[in-house]
């Protein structure tokens, strides 16, 4: 069984190597890299997330048979993500689809403030955000040289969220699907959305945090995901 995993915006697969030491043995987690992120540093950002889908399909189609078992899990964009390589799959019809999607700490609602600011204010917002999130240590949040590199990351991933409409995606599926999500990051009420694009056995499940929760809680999670990966 493998879990495809879908990393958050700015981050790294290697985002995931905190489940590894708790993984059950039988899942093979498939930390996934976006183009100009981690390993592929080197090469361009996608200008949406349909060109991100289609990457990301490409790998996963690469590593699976046609009737081979697998799920996805994206955290934070990694829902997006997650979602759209989904769409993407069903599509196509190439290869199975996905025994259970695992999502987390991103809302079903469009997200358009970074597009309603001046460019000149965009890279302050984002850096702030950044932060509140809890993503940046507090000895890089002040330094220049950091930024310098991964700002245009999170820039870049920024920007696709602002510019995906939930309003617009066309999905309806019975694949099951687990929510992961802390209330003071994304409260219940706003994750229950969730519910019209997945139509079969949706599941949600709160820990306390702000939005990287998963580092106090990889443990848990990963019972969760075993629980409905090796029934």
């Amino acid at each position: 069984m493998r879990l495809f995993c879908f990393t958050f915006a700015g981050g790294s697969k290697s985002f995931f190597d905190q489940l590894e030491g708790w993984i059950d043995a039988s899942i093979e987690l498939v930390k996934l890299e976006y183009a100009g992120h981690g390993t592929r540093h080197r090469e361009r950002f996608y200008k949406d997330f349909f060109e991100l889908a289609e990457d990301m399909y490409g790998l996963i189609k690469g590593m699976c048979h046609p009737d081979e078992e697998y799920a996805l899990m994206g955290y934070s964009m990694g829902s997006i993500a997650a979602v759209e390589v989904l769409k993407y799959i069903l599509k196509q019809k190439e290869i199975s689809e996905p025994v259970h999607i695992f999502l987390a700490a991103h809302e079903p609602y469009t997200k358009k403030v970074l597009l309603d600011l001046e460019e000149s204010a965009r890279d302050k917002w984002i850096m702030e955000t950044t932060i509140q999130f809890g993503g940046i240590p507090e000895s890089l949040i002040n330094n220049s040289s950091f930024w310098r590199v991964y700002l245009p990351v999170y820039r870049s991933d920024y920007m696709m969220i602002a510019a995906y409409d939930f309003e617009r995606l066309d999905l309806r599926t019975a694949v099951p699907v687990t929510i992961f999500y802390s209330d003071t990051d994304t409260p219940l009420e706003r994750m229950k959305a969730w519910r019209q694009f997945f139509v079969g056995k949706c599941d949600f499940v709160q820990y306390s945090g702000d939005h990287f929760f998963i580092t106090d809680h990889s443990q848990e999670m990963t019972e969760i995901i075993a629980m409905h990966l090796l029934r």
